[in-house]
């Protein structure tokens, strides 16, 4: 009998993928700019640089940053930096900094699979199980409308929550120069875009390794706890076959295509090269067709309200036009403005190119279970 079903993820980047820390970089304290290169200033080793220089050292003293301080030196001492990233920020002093190791190694966290996969069974729970907004209780507070239909899909419970059972690891860290900068831009149809923001990525053809494992004690009448006395384990047998890998990468292709098109639509309509969303609808029909293992997912930053939510789904329930005007969404910040149910999102978060503009956070997963 096993207490554990292991499995491992082989997982390509697809398109950069930022998972931040909450750290915002700002210039010439953290990093500095030079020959079209981003150098990360090394804390420690610019304080006993800078301890054995008087006159920087006074300077510092005064008020000065340490990137002007460090100009002399930007191509001679590459030891008082970090790492070096390709690119530079365009329209902003900031960095968004990206998730990393001690060794400054980028790496996946298992909390962000899975919240996507979690997304993606509910997806599957929606479809099969015929579920409409006029059937849910909904929460009226936006942060946890999605509660009632969560807890009716998964368990009422934390204990009773499918995902109980599903184990994730952090990845294994990528190799180093896995890491680049990028210049995002929220784009809309009307050519309007937003405040330019810069961020470190991890590269596209980038690999990782994450392990995991499926706990079977969950599903068995003596593992499992109970809601009240003779009652059943709060995870039936039956549940188990959600977690499937098979239906899994189903259910994430089918999301995922849905939501592509109303990209690949948005974009037309945006004036952009549609080529990026076009390859990826591609990866998914070859997968659907046998050509290709495995199934995309879409994880950290710029994954926008179609990607964190049912997306297409709610969009395509004949209630969801009330939620839309109930919760306000699609309002524009600034102008209190609602964008028409017809055009939302109106914007999606792209990494912007000289030429060409590309969407972030898509990666693909081929799942295998080890023996």
């Amino acid at each position: 009998m096993r207490l554990k079903t292991e499995f491992a993820l082989a997982i390509q980047v697809l398109t950069p993928v930022h998972i931040g820390t909450g750290h915002v970089l700002e210039q010439d304290f953290d990093f500095v700019v030079h020959e079209g290169q981003t150098l990360r200033i090394h804390e420690e080793r610019f304080v006993e640089w800078v301890a054995t220089r008087g006159e920087a050292f006074a300077r510092l003293s005064q008020g000065v940053p340490p990137g002007q301080l460090l100009e002399p030196v930007l191509s001679s001492r590459l030891d008082l930096f970090r790492y070096v990233l390709p690119g530079v920020p365009k329209g902003t002093r900031e960095i968004r900094e990206c998730l990393k190791d001690a060794q400054d190694r980028p790496y996946l966290p298992g909390s962000a699979l899975k919240g996507a996969l979690r997304t993606v069974l509910l997806w599957r729970v929606w479809r099969e199980k015929g579920f409409r907004l006029a059937d849910v209780r909904v929460e009226r507070a936006p942060k946890f409308a999605a509660q009632p239909l969560e807890r009716k899909a998964f368990g009422e419970t934390p204990h009773e929550d499918l995902l109980r059972a599903l184990r994730l690891a952090d990845s294994l860290p990528a190799s180093e120069g896995a890491l680049t900068l990028a210049n995002v831009r929220c784009v809309s149809r009307s050519a309007q875009e937003g405040i330019p923001l810069a961020l470190e990525v991890i590269k596209p053809n980038t690999f990782f390794r994450m392990e995991g494992h499926i706990d079977e004690t969950a599903f068995k009448p003596w593992g499992g706890w109970t809601v009240k006395r003779n009652k059943n384990p709060f995870l039936a047998e039956e549940k188990r076959a959600w977690l499937r890998w098979d239906g899994i990468a189903q259910a994430a292709r089918d999301k995922a295509k849905k939501r592509l098109e109303r990209d690949l639509a948005w974009a037309n309509a945006a004036g952009l090269d549609p080529k990026p969303w076009n390859d990826l609808l591609l990866l998914i029909r070859r997968a659907e067709s046998g050509e290709l293992k495995g199934f995309p997912l879409q994880i950290g930053f710029g994954t926008g309200w179609l990607g964190t939510t049912l997306g297409p789904a709610l969009l395509e329930d004949p209630d969801f036009r009330r939620f839309y005007e109930n919760y306000g969404l699609g309002k524009n910040p600034r102008t209190r403005r609602q964008t028409p149910l017809e055009r939302f999102p109106a914007s999606r978060r792209v990494v912007c190119y000289d030429t060409t503009c590309q969407p972030l956070g898509w990666i693909w997963v081929i799942p295998r279970e080890e023996a």
